[in-house]
């Protein structure tokens, strides 16, 4: 999983659509058609919204009309390239996902926590089947950072995890315990008591490790390597 933070702006008051993020995804695209290796994999292509979806399909075609190589090359794959959005990709899965958040900073700065579907009960599902599209890789481009997410200011547990989500793409395994150990570790359960066992052997232990509901009891740190686990 790889972040791509976009300099763009969410337009909020008018099309709800973030063109910087569309744009950057349609040029990779554009790249991945026109290399011999990257063409391989096949692409998917996730927004949260279908305005979204729409901009991004409009580029494509565009890209394709000036570019008319590269359609007959896409229309070669053995999987054709889909463009979807969040309510609508359950089922499909490509080689590698480029996913739009779309929503962040308007032009004057604001950021709204309301990111569509994801505020709704359940919507930390819809995010879920997102972000498990991909068979090999998955890009994420977005505009907001994930410090930029205000959890005080909504109750929404999709906002929460998409927060934890973009931690994950932006810093990779060692953000998955983040708010995760000193909760646990103060925690008297079983976990803990093999925790404490564990450290007495040398092992350093995290306990309560991952972004959902249902969290690793405890993980043992990798010595080589502190931002994995063995």
């Amino acid at each position: 999983v790889k972040w791509i933070h976009v300099d763009g702006v969410y337009d909020k008051g008018r099309t709800k659509q973030n063109l910087a993020e569309a744009e950057a995804i349609v040029s990779e695209v554009e790249r991945r058609l026109s290399d011999e290796e990257l063409r391989r994999d096949s692409i998917g292509i996730v927004t949260f919204s279908s305005v979204q979806q729409n901009l991004i399909d409009d580029l494509i075609a565009e890209l394709f009309i000036r570019r008319p190589e590269l359609e007959l090359i896409a229309n070669e794959m053995y999987e054709p390239i889909f463009i979807k959005n969040l309510e609508n990709v359950q089922g499909d899965e490509r080689d590698v996902i480029l996913f739009s958040i779309c929503y962040g900073p308007d032009k004057e700065g604001r950021i709204s926590m309301n990111f569509g579907p994801l505020n709704r009960d359940g919507g930390w599902r819809r995010l879920n089947v997102a972000v498990s599209r991909a068979r090999k890789g998955m890009m994420v481009y977005s505009t907001i950072r994930p410090e930029q997410i205000d959890t005080s200011r909504t109750r929404s547990e999709g906002v929460a995890q998409l927060k934890a989500f973009l931690e994950f793409a932006a810093k990779g395994r060692s953000a998955l315990a983040i708010g995760a150990s000193s909760q646990a570790e103060s925690d008297e359960s079983f976990s803990s008591s093999i925790a404490r066992e564990l450290s007495k052997h040398g092992y350093t232990v995290r306990c309560g490790v991952g972004c959902s509901g249902f969290r690793i009891d405890a993980a043992i740190v990798n010595p080589d390597d502190p931002d994995t686990y063995i």
